[in-house]
């Protein structure tokens, strides 16, 4: 027998309705997110610095009407930045990808460079200035800078231990006698610097001082006649040289920086009769010599400087409290 076989074509209801609810609900979703788009009408930010090196501020903003929401990445690690203008300071030279995310929306990238930082040494200058080596007690005397390059100027007279004049060519009055150390720093730094010593006498000579001893008294009936004594000289130096504490720490590091000699250290002082010098809890003394050779080229740090003198003589001696400078 033959059997037909016949084929029954059947579409279940619910699953057309299924098919036509997703159609339905994606034109709806459509329709909603055309509705709410953004469109962006930003392009661009500036940016703004004086120079693009490391350190220096730049400036990021973005001014638009439409804008309300910002966000700022700046590409090297730091945190987000929400305001429309900005200020940031790169710590490393390189290329950076800055980003500005507007409207939570909107991206807008650019690069920034960022060059090292140039840093200028300046050279050392021949520092030189024009002064009389003798003048006198009351005198206005002129000083005159012959240093190329000059911008600022430290004079120091020697009287009192600190800056009296800022001025290039400046005048000044000295009130005391001796030998006065004129120093002048140009440009702020103290390795521009030049010593010059001025021998400033008073008014009227200096008489020198004479004691006469007491002649003894003798009986006329004694044997023996007494002799008179010779009288006795009090010995004074011929030049009177005497430097402040302060001047007297620079003169150190000048030293330790290996800017002056020997002969021109001494020379700041008594030639007849040299201050001794005690250094720390040492007890014993050395001399100006010792001193100099001990910390000539070597790194030091003063605490403090303490003269001993009478006014208008010769220091007697100078204690100093110092180290040395160490890598540890």
């Amino acid at each position: 027998m033959n059997t037909k076989s016949q084929i029954k074509t059947h579409f279940d209801f619910k699953i057309i309705i299924f098919f036509i609810s997703i159609f339905v609900f994606s034109c709806l979703l459509l329709a909603f997110q055309k509705a709410n788009e953004v469109t962006c009408e930003v392009t661009d930010f500036k940016v703004e610095a004086a120079e693009f090196t490391v350190g220096e501020l730049v400036t990021f903003s973005e001014n638009s009407s439409s804008s309300f929401s910002w966000r700022w990445y700046f590409g090297d690690g730091t945190d987000i930045s929400y305001k429309s203008k900005i200020g940031h300071v790169f710590t490393k030279p390189g290329k950076y990808k800055v980003k500005l995310l507007i409207n939570e929306t909107c991206e807008i990238e650019k690069t920034v460079q960022v060059f090292p930082k140039v840093v200028i040494i300046k050279e050392k200058l021949e520092v030189d200035f024009d002064s009389p080596t003798r003048v006198t007690q009351g005198e206005l005397v002129q000083f005159q800078d012959k240093t190329n390059n000059g911008e600022t100027w430290e004079w120091r007279f020697g009287e009192s231990g600190k800056v009296d004049s800022k001025s290039k060519n400046p005048k000044y009055t000295f009130r005391t006698i001796g030998v006065k150390t004129v120093s002048l720093v140009v440009n702020g730094d103290k390795k521009n610097i030049k010593f010059s010593d001025i021998v400033v006498v008073s008014k009227t000579p200096t008489k020198v001082e004479k004691k006469r001893k007491k002649t003894v008294e003798v009986r006329p009936d004694t044997l023996v006649r007494a002799l008179p004594e010779a009288e006795t000289i009090k010995l004074v130096p011929s030049v009177i040289k005497t430097v402040s504490e302060s001047e007297f720490t620079e003169l150190m590091y000048s030293i330790s920086e290996d800017k002056i000699t020997l002969s021109n250290f001494k020379n700041h002082f008594c030639y007849d009769f040299p201050p001794l010098i005690k250094v720390n809890s040492d007890k014993r003394f050395m001399t100006l010599d010792q001193l100099y050779k001990s910390i000539r080229n070597k790194g030091i740090k003063i605490r403090k400087v303490t003269i001993n003198k009478e006014k208008d003589k010769c220091i007697e001696s100078i204690h100093i409290s110092f180290k040395f400078k160490t890598f540890f």
